[in-house]
């Protein structure tokens, strides 16, 4: 378990953060220069916080009112960076054993065999980082983070410089070590996808603080606020005001539409008649349909994208102004005869629409 409350002031920025963990593999979504990298460098004793304290397994590693600040050696904290960070001049082996305790090599050497086994790099540890595959040198480097039996691992991106082929093999034996690992796993990404995949809860950070962290169903479907919705892939939004609340359904008018957008929502005590607000959705759950009815929105095909495995559309909302666009991610079979400029209807469905708070 970890237990962070941190603050550090650098110009231009204030890392303001409180965190807990609780056996799990936490994602940590951002954009670039919110705090994430620091949080973890916080963690491992790489960076000292102003003031707070780290707690790891209940065991203080940080403390300013304490003065404590164990080194980075005594924490038991293992880092991988996005980089790698492998030591050029030394091989696999050398890199993963570097730092253990010194004792009988025979059972050293043994244990570098069996992480080599399990993490598909047997017959690579005389070889220098140097000339292994970028996936390689990553294995490696998980390797030398778990070798020395850390109470919690941090991964700062670790799969950003992968292709996608490689990326998808080490997401499934990150999988596996999460299944057989007893610590804490905090992993730090940009990609929303990867991170629901692989995490159990999910925390979002802008500008040096977390804006929510909660489970990865909550902070995708109902996310905090604007910035945590745009970080978390939702990329249509609409205004409109409350026109009706009865029980956990919501009605919001839209400027120009002829009926109101039905929201089926578990929270709906914060909102009030004639509130303004924003709505939102994903573009993968809006759906095209032949005519009017509810929670349907008349629009005009403005561009078509097509991609491997699907197709994103854009597309005008016919009667709003001010331009409102609405992207729609359609299967290859549904967008095959949209053509620019045709007229439809898009379906929102009311479970899957949600009130967006403002930053």
């Amino acid at each position: 378990m970890l237990e962070i409350k941190i603050k550090k002031a650098l110009p231009g920025f204030n890392l303001n953060v409180e965190l807990s963990t609780q056996r799990e593999l936490l994602t940590v979504l951002g954009p670039s220069g919110s705090g994430k990298t620091m949080t973890l460098k916080c963690i491992a004793g790489l960076i000292r916080p102003d003031e707070g304290y780290i707690r790891l397994n209940e065991r203080v590693i940080f403390d300013t009112q304490k003065h404590i600040d164990l080194p980075p050696r005594q924490r038991k904290v293992g880092f991988v960076f996005q980089n790698y960070a492998l030591f050029p001049h030394l091989t696999v082996k050398e890199n993963i054993a570097y730092g253990a305790a010194k004792g009988n090599k025979g059972k050293l050497e043994d244990r570098i065999n069996q992480w080599l086994e399990k993490m598909h790099l047997q017959g690579f540890g005389q070889r220098y980082p140097s000339q292994l595959s970028s996936g390689q040198q990553q294995r490696a480097a998980l390797i030398r983070a778990l070798f020395q039996e850390p109470e919690i691992l941090l991964l700062d991106e670790p799969f950003s410089a992968l292709d996608a082929h490689r990326k998808e093999s080490l997401e499934l034996e990150l999988l596996n070590i999460k299944q057989t690992y007893n610590g804490d796993i905090i992993f730090v990404t940009h990609d929303v996808a990867q991170g629901y995949k692989l995490a159990s809860r999910i925390a979002v950070f802008e500008a040096g603080h977390i804006i929510q962290c909660d489970t990865k169903q909550q902070v995708i479907s109902n996310p905090i606020n604007r910035t945590a919705a745009r970080l978390t892939g939702l990329k249509n939004f609409i205004e409109g005001y409350i026109s009706r609340i009865a029980g956990r359904e919501i009605w919001v008018n839209i400027e120009g539409l002829a009926q109101p957008l039905r929201i089926d929502t578990k929270n709906a005590t914060h909102d009030t008649v004639k509130q303004q607000v924003t709505i939102g959705i994903r573009p993968e759950y809006v759906r095209l349909t032949k005519g009017a009815g509810e929670n349907t929105i008349p629009g005009v095909v403005e561009r078509i994208v097509e991609g491997v495995a699907s197709t994103d559309c854009y597309l005008k909302i016919k009667e709003n102004d001010p331009k409102v666009d609405i992207e729609v991610r359609l299967s290859i079979p549904e967008a095959v005869n949209l053509a620019t400029g045709q007229s439809c209807y898009l379906y929102l469905p009311p479970e899957y629409l949600v009130i967006i708070n403002q930053d």
